[in-house]
């Protein structure tokens, strides 16, 4: 499966991603997709265990073509994970990658999303998060406004979050921001750490 917006962000994502990632460790993403971002970045961090996730069972079956095509071998099997459950589980990573999920999901799924990344983050690890967002209550562009307009119109639960809202969220889950890095198309990536001890 391919993704035209994966081909054209996953360069910047990465080079934003470079100075809050371990030099090792092992690194959850979530909602894979395809599965191209996740292959680049086991490409682009050789030292870092990644594990894909996601809930649709032909883009699990994507993301191990591209493994198997890519020959990866610091890239583990797709795993079925939901992540906007309030139960899920999913151990103790070093990193959290999460790119475009959260204006694609309701306000209640997101903070599950939120609290399960805080139970699955070791002590010190970093969870980054790109995609859109509002900024006190207004978007960022008229091409956000337009698009989070569309999203709500086939489900008005969805659609852009605030980035005050997300930061808020975070620190109630015991995770504080680290960073805010602006990216192409008026995308945000908000780097968030889980407490040391």
């Amino acid at each position: 499966m391919f993704a035209p917006s994966a081909a054209r962000n996953v360069a910047p994502i990465i080079e934003a991603m470079t100075p809050f990632l371990p030099d090792t460790g092992y690194a959850l993403e979530l909602a894979s997709g395809t599965g191209e971002h996740v292959i680049a970045f086991a490409d682009a961090f050789p030292e870092i265990v990644w594990q894909p996730t996601d809930i649709q069972v032909d883009r699990l079956i994507s993301i191990d073509a591209w493994r198997a095509v890519a020959g990866a071998q610091n890239m583990r099997m797709a795993q079925m994970l939901n992540a906007a459950r309030d139960d899920w589980q999913a151990g103790a990573f070093d990193v959290v990658v999460t790119v475009n999920l959260l204006h694609l999901i309701a306000k209640t799924e997101a903070q599950n999303v939120i609290r399960g990344v805080a139970r699955a983050l070791q002590p010190g690890g970093r969870w980054l998060v790109y995609g859109p967002f509002r900024s006190d209550g207004g978007f960022r562009s008229d091409g956000d406004m337009a698009f989070d307009a569309s999203l709500r119109g086939h489900d008005s639960a969805i659609g852009y979050k605030d980035i005050e809202w997300v930061q808020s969220e975070l620190e109630a889950a015991g995770l504080a921001r680290v960073a805010l890095v602006e990216m192409p198309a008026n995308n945000l990536i908000l780097v968030a750490q889980a407490p040391v001890t």
